[in-house]
């Protein structure tokens, strides 16, 4: 595997307390936390209906109780106990008792009672078991439910009163058993879910957190100096894109250090070249094999001039990169820095057997540095002449967008012209297309770099369209203001 397709893919286990056990942990909680409130919630919607359910049940016993006992209290003339005999005892369950009063409020018909009495009777034959008030017998014990019993539609003869014997008021045994096996199934479930949401929990958190620890370690290996390390995450979800911006950064680390290494490897390129010269001169003058007259003092003095302006451009273009070189922006008109580059580079590129035109329109106003702007035309006005051969023509023209509130600065000349591909590498340092642009011809291979940096400076940008054999046209797109 080569060292660029190197991907991070080690697994490591969570670590007590670490981002996957304590995201398990939150899960397990926020679970029992919702199964708690939606049991409490449950729980008291259940009890609610479920107490309204079992009244409206006592109040349909008392209801029918009370109907009985109003045709038995007709048809018996009174409350005799013949007429309770003809009551349908309707609690026939032991956990629910009725009791009738008559219109003073005694009791005269208690079905416990009278239950009992049948029991050790056997019949409803003898003795009203009732026949006299009951005050210490069926005395109920909280609500209860009562109906009223009415004669003919008019006369109030009693009341029918009902109740439960269980705990839970009006519930029954029965119902309170109903009640406690629901509430266990609810118990049952709530710890189910919480189980299940832990387990999920934990398992997506892992999930979740290895995509995390790759990039980790991803971006410990690039701190060791593992350039080549990458995630290899894709994906449309936060982490994945993280992942790749990571990747991303990856490689214009890796794409920056080759770069730092190939500009060390071109600036010592660069330098040996005069170096060289200016050794193998001096030393042969040193020899006696070279006379130390004018003739090879000036070759040597050359060689240090030129070493000069190579020092100094890649000197400026480091601090132009680094943001460290100041500019004196203010507001100018847009067309002064390119007839500034034009008086200065005029005259030389008219001596050259040159035809030089020019074109500006007036009245717009930038933000920039004047003199750095001219220094970035000048660039191009003398990279053009240099590629342009004698009698050839170069045309510096200023334009005023009015759509884009953009003015245009473009140098189009009609030399040797550019590879397509190499139009993508003219602004990198030292680079030269091939032997037509040499250094003897071509300088030191650092102006278009640095006039790209002032562009950029400048909010603005630069494009290129050329055509071999045909020339070049280079545009400077700059943002205007009022």
């Amino acid at each position: 595997m080569a060292p660029s397709d190197l991907i991070v893919r080690r697994n490591r286990p969570d670590k007590p307390g670490g981002f996957s056990s304590r995201l398990g942990f939150a899960f397990a909680l926020v679970a029992a936390s919702t199964a708690i409130l939606s049991g409490l919630i449950m729980f008291l919607v259940w009890n609610y209906q479920f107490n309204a359910y079992v009244r409206s049940n006592l109040e349909s016993i008392a209801q029918t109780m009370a109907d009985s006992a109003s045709r038995a209290y007709e048809t018996y003339g009174g409350w005799e106990f013949s007429a309770y005999a003809v009551i349908p005892q309707a609690g026939a369950r032991s956990d629910i008792n009725v009791q009738i009063l008559d219109s003073r409020g005694t009791v005269v018909y208690d079905e416990a009672v009278l239950r009992q009495h049948m029991q050790q009777q056997g019949s409803m034959t003898g003795e009203n078991p009732l026949a006299t008030p009951l005050p210490s017998v069926g005395q109920p014990k909280g609500r209860i439910v009562s109906a009223p019993v009415v004669v003919a539609g008019l006369q109030r003869v009693g009341t029918v009163r009902v109740w439960a014997y269980g705990t839970g008021g009006l519930m029954s045994a029965h119902d309170i058993s109903m009640r406690t096996s629901s509430m266990i199934a609810l118990g049952l479930s709530a710890c189910l879910a919480i189980l299940i949401a832990t387990l999920a929990g934990i398992t997506w958190s892992r999930r979740l957190v290895r995509p995390i620890n790759c990039i980790t370690e991803a971006a410990a290996s690039l701190r060791d100096g593992e350039t080549s390390a990458r995630t290899g995450l894709v994906g449309t979800d936060e982490i994945s894109q993280l992942g790749e911006t990571f990747d991303t950064m990856a490689d214009s680390i890796e794409a920056d250090r080759k770069l730092e290494r190939q500009l060390t490897s071109d600036v010592a390129h660069e330098l040996k070249t005069p170096l060289m010269g200016i050794q193998a001169t001096a030393e042969a003058i040193e020899d006696g094999i070279f006379p130390a007259d004018r003739a090879h003092l000036s070759i040597i003095s050359h060689e240090t001039q030129r070493l000069a302006r190579l020092t100094n451009a890649i000197l400026e273009l480091s601090r132009l990169e680094a943001g460290s070189q100041p500019f004196q922006m203010k507001r100018i008109p847009a067309d002064q820095p390119a007839r500034a580059a034009l008086d200065v580079h005029g005259q030389l590129i008219e001596g050259a057997g040159l035809h030089l035109l020019s074109e500006f329109d007036t009245g717009i106003y930038i933000y920039g540095d004047a003199d750095r702007l001219q220094q970035a035309i000048g660039n191009f006005l003398s990279n053009a002449a240099r590629y342009t051969p004698e009698g050839g023509t170069i045309m510096l023209r200023g334009e005023y967008d009015r759509k884009t509130r953009r003015y245009t600065i473009s140098i189009t000349d009609t030399g040797i012209g550019i590879k397509p591909e190499d139009l993508e590498k003219l602004f990198i340092r030292f680079w030269r297309a091939d032997e037509a642009r040499d250094r003897e011809s071509g300088g030191a291979g650092v102006g278009l770099p640095i006039a790209k940096e002032i562009i950029d400076r400048h909010k603005g940008q630069i494009d290129v369209t050329s055509e071999v054999g045909k020339g070049t046209s280079i545009s400077l797109i700059l943002p205007t203001v009022k």
